[in-house]
């Protein structure tokens, strides 16, 4: 009776238990729940394990109490139905007997039990172990996998970075062809003008050579008008006169010795001079016939020689005038030379921009290579995570893809297994439960026996009173009944089970319990999961607005730089705006001063017109042949110097015209050279869209890789933005979930075999 009373506290207890576990206060998220909320998967799954080792625990006891109140309570109802007797004490001794064996059989089995708990609690440890070893390894690889998406990134950047500098160096060289060929319009144009100008030289140099033979020959005739005068009249120093004479007409040598191109002129003017010595000597003749007559005209020729000295001096201004354009004209040469350095210099600097660009290509090359060395390194590490699989794996994109999906459907196929294996388990800890509950039964009844037998031997005489003892006993067992059915009535009103309670029965009722218990355990699980699920989607929200961020400020520097830079080339072409309205205004002033030229060219040949008029009245007063001679001889003296002066001037006309021809082959060459830089400029540019093209290929087929295999994996890209170190992560667990659960599968299926073939018990 006492154990009766007993087995109804423990039952009471077990209850509370039940309910203890069961309640809303234990399943409520607690902190620890709530910061662990971004503790992987395998955590929960050792969780879910410990409590499962623990229900393990709590449940056969509560199964053998159960028993127990079922066995007793059937052992009183027949101790007090049907008298006590010799026969009956026997065959309890014989159920003693029975139980006994069979106590010694349960024990077998419990203790074989109880060593498969031992080796399930060491295989949780290790599981544990390699949970920790896991952690470890998927914080290696969450760190790898930031540094490979923060260097994708950085990649992309830099790419869309070549890109615009392509583009700008598109710009650049079509802005760089533009001003090549309109420096080449240029270089053409300067050169035509050059030439005309140097016609115009020539010509300008021709006028003032036969201006100033014209004038020597007027100053020769005026000189031996002159000594004839001073013969005539008898003037005294006529040496002098001659010196003075000389010393004129050499320094009109020496002004003409800096001119150029006199050489075909002076050649005329001999023979000029011979025809004038042939008709001079004629009109000798004619003058001394005529000496009367001149001598009455001596006054006139005296106002005549007056107005002849005002125009040598008009002459010796306009050869003056002649003197300073050609020292413009010098310096229109020296402008046009400083022009062409200035071009030169241009070149040189298109040079510069060309081989600075070089180095740009040659940088984008480099990354690029690094991209595609990313992208093979990203391949092998997938590679060689598929090797510790597979001994041999083949560098194909098709047969990764193929090998995760082998790795996905046997994924797939092991949780069907951790299923079944689950259900085996549970099934095994419901054994161990039946069987702990056997064995107390058996326990208790032996106990029990041994105790009734020694009072049945002892007192068969005190009967009466102990089934007067049975029957209070047994009020009391019905108002603990009472008291547990009260309990199961409040447990089904709280739990909304009143309505089931009447349709079930007793019977059901704890299983019902037990069932809305699991409902609401199960119904927790998942809001912790979506808690979870919630909190990660907000980190990676924060993470993604984080690159965004860093991604703004990176375009916000390179605006800036864009910025600086267009003000520079800004800055350069306004100064070439400057330097070319420069040079045409000097074209201009050019082109004016020319023309101021022309027109006193103009002004200069109608003097000539004049002084050629007054030459022929003079050439009439033209005496003596004596001195004409004398001329004639100094003539030829002047004319020896002319000779070596021109050959000087051919001298340094061939060194002008070498220099030009080594100017224009270097103008040349330079050209060349800019031509085949601008070449080799689009042939690289053309590599570096080849090869931009390529990069961006293989990032197409990246992201279709990392679709497919986030498909693969049951990961929605569409509606949620993952980083790639969780692709990777998910391909490890896969992978370590293949090698490691295989092992334990088999275990499961032999352990679940031998208990399904042992728990076939007698009841």
């Amino acid at each position: 009776m006492r154990s009766s009373g007993g087995g109804g506290s423990r039952a009471g207890s077990a209850g509370s238990k039940l309910i203890d576990m069961n309640s809303n206060t234990s399943l409520l998220p607690s902190p620890v729940s709530a910061a662990g909320s971004l503790v992987p998967e395998a955590l929960d799954q050792h969780n879910m394990l410990k409590n499962e080792v623990e229900r393990r625990d709590i449940l056969p006891a509560e199964r053998n109490q159960e028993i127990t109140e079922t066995q007793k309570g059937a052992y009183n109802y027949f101790i007090l139905d049907i008298p006590v007797t010799r026969e009956q004490l026997f065959h309890y001794r014989n159920a003693a007997e029975t139980a006994r064996s069979e106590l010694a059989a349960l024990l077998v089995k419990y203790e074989c039990a109880q060593a498969e708990l031992l080796d399930l609690k060491s295989k949780i440890a290790s599981k544990e172990v390699s949970i920790q070893e896991l952690k470890a390894e998927i914080e290696s690889y969450k760190e790898n996998d930031a540094r490979q998406s923060s260097l994708l990134f950085f990649i992309q950047s830099r790419v869309q970075e070549i890109e615009k500098e392509s583009g700008i160096i598109s710009v650049s060289k079509k802005q760089a062809d533009l001003k090549a060929e309109t420096l080449f319009h240029e270089n053409v144009e300067l050169k035509k003008t050059i030439h005309e100008q140097e016609g115009q030289i020539r010509q300008y140099l021709k006028e003032s050579e036969e201006n100033k033979i014209q004038a020597s020959k007027a100053r020769s005739e005026h000189d031996a008008f002159i000594v004839y005068l001073c013969h005539f009249f008898d003037i005294r120093g006529k040496e002098e006169l001659q010196e003075l004479l000389l010393s004129k007409i050499s320094g009109i040598q020496k002004e003409n010795a800096v001119l150029k191109g006199q050489i075909a002129t002076l050649e005329e003017a001999i023979n000029v001079h011979e025809m004038e010595s042939k008709a001079s000597r004629e009109t000798i003749m004619r003058l001394v016939s005529e000496l009367n007559q001149e001598q009455k005209n001596s006054a006139t020729c005296s106002e005549d020689m007056e107005k002849l000295s005002h125009d040598l001096n008009s002459t010796s201004t306009a050869k003056q005038s002649l003197e300073k354009e050609v020292r413009s004209l010098q310096e229109r040469l020296a402008a046009c030379q400083r022009a062409w350095e200035v071009s030169q210099e241009e070149l040189s600097y298109v040079k510069r921009c060309s081989n600075k660009k070089e180095e740009s290509l040659k940088s984008c090359i480099e990354e690029a290579r690094a991209g595609k060395n990313l992208h093979n390194a990203f391949k092998e590490k997938i590679i060689t995570l598929l090797q510790s699989k597979c001994n041999t794996v083949s560098p194909s994109e098709e047969f990764i893809v193929e090998t995760i999906r082998e790795m996905c459907h046997a994924e797939e196929s092991k949780k069907t297994m951790v299923c079944q294996l689950e259900a085996q388990t549970a099934n095994l800890t419901e054994a161990l439960r039946t069987q702990n509950a056997l064995q107390e039964d058996f326990l208790q009844r032996a106990k029990k026996a041994e105790n009734k037998s020694e009072a049945l031997n002892n007192q068969l005489l005190h009967l009466e009173g102990e089934l007067v003892s049975e029957g209070v006993t047994c009020d009391a067992l019905k108002l603990e009944k009472q008291k547990y059915l009260k309990f199961l009535d409040q447990l089904s009103g709280k739990m909304n089970l009143d309505s089931m309670a009447a349709d079930i029965g007793f019977d059901m009722r704890m299983d019902a319990v037990l069932a809305r218990t699991e409902q609401l355990i199960k119904l927790e699980g998942d809001t912790l999961t979506e808690n979870k699920i919630i909190a990660r989607s907000l980190q990676r929200k924060l993470k993604t607005q984080k690159e965004q961020l860093d991604s703004k400020d990176l375009h916000m520097k390179l605006l800036h730089q864009k910025i600086i830079q267009l003000e520079e080339e800004k800055q350069v072409r306004t100064a070439l705006a400057v330097e070319r309205d420069e040079a045409n205004l000097t074209v201009r002033k050019l082109q004016k001063k020319l023309e101021r030229l022309q027109k006193e060219l103009s002004l200069a040949r109608e003097t000539n017109t004049e002084l050629k008029t007054k030459l022929a009245d003079t050439n009439e007063l033209k005496i003596r042949t004596l001195e004409q001679d004398r001329t004639i001889e100094d003539l030829s003296k002047s004319q020896e110097k002319m000779e070596k002066i021109k050959a000087k001037t051919e001298k340094q006309l061939t060194a002008v015209k070498s220099e030009l021809h080594i100017a224009e082959r270097e103008a040349k060459e330079d050209k060349e050279r800019a031509k085949n830089i601008l070449e080799s400029v689009t042939n690289e540019l053309k590599t570096l869209k080849t090869t931009l093209d390529e990069v961006m290929k293989r990032e197409r087929q990246l992201a279709d890789f990392r679709d497919v295999v986030s498909q693969m994996l049951g990961l929605n890209i569409a509606t949620m933005a993952l980083p790639d170190y969780e692709i990777i992560t998910r391909l490890e667990r896969l992978i370590c979930s293949h090698q490691h659960h295989f092992v334990p599968c088999v275990c499961f299926k032999d352990m679940a075999i031998r208990h399904d073939g042992s728990l076939q018990l007698p009841h």
